[in-house]
């Protein structure tokens, strides 16, 4: 007896409707959360807004004289100016040469520095120049 009343009600459905109420208070606590993000968005702003010219770094002297040009700044041929800077610099690091002869200061090979100061003849740090 007690299994007819069972199939009965076993109908393979719900027979009654959700309740309204639980529904209802989620949508309207969702609808507050999302309000209540939207406005503490636009305090946050705000006070990012207020705060911002405190932390910028203060604007260059020379920022009126610098040449601002719209046109672009390309590299016409990258590999060439690299191979090209790349031979500059093996010939200041492989040649002997003045940095300023007025003040008798000269560059020499990397590879004779490096034997000069191995044999102690040369100070690895040059000392300070006395005016």
């Amino acid at each position: 007896m007690v299994e007819q009343a069972h199939d009965q009600n076993n109908s393979g459905y719900e027979t009654t409707d959700a309740r309204v109420t639980p529904l209802a208070q989620t949508g309207l606590f969702i609808t507050a959360l999302v309000v209540a993000s939207f406005i503490g968005m636009i305090v946050l702003f705000r006070v990012f807004a207020y705060y911002q010219p405190l932390f910028d770094d203060p604007v260059p002297p020379l920022v009126e004289n610098r040449v601002a040009s719209d046109a672009p700044r390309l590299q016409v041929d990258p590999p060439k100016q690299k191979f090209e800077l790349a031979q500059n610099e093996a010939a200041i690091l492989n040649s002997y040469g003045w940095i300023d002869e007025q003040v008798k200061v000269v560059h020499i090979p990397i590879e004779r520095a490096i034997d000069l100061v191995s044999e102690g003849k040369m100070p690895l740090i040059a000392p300070p120049a006395t005016p």
